[in-house]
């Protein structure tokens, strides 16, 4: 009798916690922030990994890949010495993000086996099931490094030496942003954890169970988390910006088409709404979602000056020309309107790196007003990943990446433009493909893999 009565009590707690879980939360500007661009793969490592030694009180990590060589297994032994001196090291990822993978039942609920497990927070959460919802997978692509609540560093970056042949970048965030920043990542920490203790301890029937789960969370109360936060002087008026698709789809339960219209998206539905005369993006590939298509072809309608800087069919190749292949029509339609798309010609050196495709994710709009994030503004980026973006305002840092964009765009060198001519033949010469990425389940995977 004692067991059933626990058994309901864990059934139903989990369910009031996994039911009540807020999402898409709007947070408010914040003022007074200092963002410092990390343009450098290497730095940007460098900064993490003494951000890890310095640590003092809690690491937390949350990325879409985590390798198993090189710098990922770096910070894995310096992650374990934090661990060690006592610093709490919350983790959420999804390790590999393989289809096969899961499909073998292999997905890894830690980094690595054996020696490398850190602790019992160390979460991951890959579900790829076809047929689920009519979405093949929901999965975290965000990128969270933050460490004992005073720094956070937000970007496109993965845990994987990978990113030393890509143009990306990461921003490292000071001020009170960073608890913006704490509270996204407490909200889904949370929302794994009651995930994992539902399905560990309820055919258990064990309290001791659901206690040490609940150990693993962390609350606001605790200042240690949320420390008062320093001002700087003209620092940069900022706000965090979330797409929870993971709480989303487990509170509503979206199918199919609804994952595009009723899910909300914070950061593709920010951008949508900005006043602006000019526009300059980097999107990974041109698969935009109904919503963020409409806003670009209105604002061309009005004039506006808007121009996107994507990946080419040669870069594309370095990871896979499929989503390239698939955004073609989309990039003829907007080009027909209008829109002005530069291609990355890859193989740009950048201190000893040689980059060769593009995955950064950002949109500038004006002199003072930009998104940088995890958001590809693409398909899947709305309908199955969780993702996160800092919006702000800062004439500074926009001036440096409008500097860095414009030089890009004009460099024949770096980029070339995607012309009409173009495109009509590179769609004449992969015309059976494009149709096939553009049939039944083959579209579902392609449209949520980028």
């Amino acid at each position: 009798m004692s067991k059933s009565i626990a058994s309901l009590f864990i059934s139903i707690v989990t369910s009031l916690v996994l039911t009540s879980t807020s999402y898409a939360h709007i947070y408010e500007f914040t003022n007074d922030n200092k963002l410092t661009l990390l343009q450098d793969a290497r730095a940007a490592v460098d900064l993490k990994l003494e951000l890890v030694r310095n640590a003092k009180h809690h690491i937390h990590i949350m990325t879409y890949y985590w390798d198993k060589a090189g710098y990922p297994l770096e910070l894995i032994k310096e992650l374990k010495l934090a661990h060690d001196r006592g610093v709490d090291v919350r983790i959420m990822t999804t390790f590999i993000p393989s289809f096969v993978m899961d499909l073998l039942s292999t997905s890894k609920e830690t980094l690595f086996k054996g020696n490398l497990h850190l602790t019992p927070a160390v979460l991951s959460y890959l579900r790829m099931v076809p047929g689920n919802h009519q979405a093949l997978t929901n999965n975290v692509h965000e990128k969270i490094f933050l460490v004992d609540g005073k720094a956070a560093i937000l970007g496109g970056r993965n845990i994987s030496d990978n990113d030393y042949r890509a143009k990306d970048l990461e921003v490292k965030l000071e001020g009170a942003v960073v608890n913006e920043v704490q509270a996204h990542f407490e909200a889904m920490f949370s929302f794994f954890i009651d995930i994992k203790r539902k399905s560990r301890c309820y055919d258990e029937d064990n309290i001791e169970c659901v206690q040490e789960f609940e150990k693993l969370k962390f609350s606001s109360h605790d200042k240690l988390f949320y420390p008062e936060q320093p001002k700087f002087e003209s620092g940069a008026k900022a706000r965090i910006l979330t797409n929870e698709v993971l709480i989303q789809q487990y509170q509503h339960n979206y199918f199919g088409r609804e994952r595009f219209t009723k899910m909300k998206d914070d950061i593709i539905d920010s951008v949508i709404k900005t006043q602006f005369t000019r526009m300059r993006g980097y999107n990974y590939f041109i698969m935009p979602i109904p919503r963020y298509k409409k806003f670009l072809e209105d604002n061309l309608a009005l004039g506006k000056q808007m121009e996107i800087m994507t990946n080419s069919m040669t870069t594309s190749k370095a990871i896979s020309d499929k989503g390239y292949l698939y955004g073609l029509p989309e990039m003829k339609n907007l080009v027909e309107k209008g829109l002005s798309i530069h291609q990355w010609l890859g193989e740009t050196k950048i201190a000893e790196d040689r980059l060769f495709y593009l995955h950064e994710k950002v949109m500038l709009f004006d002199d003072d007003h930009g998104f940088i994030g995890s958001h590809n503004f693409g398909l899947g980026s709305t309908s199955v990943s969780s993702e996160i973006a800092i919006e702000f305002y800062s004439k500074p840092i926009v001036d440096t990446l409008v500097n860095v964009f414009d030089k890009e765009f004009e460099d024949t060198a770096i980029s070339k433009e995607a012309t009409l001519p173009m495109i009509n033949q590179e769609m004449q010469d992969n015309k059976k493909m494009i149709r096939l990425l553009q049939t039944g389940f083959i579209k579902t995977i392609t449209s949520e893999l980028y």
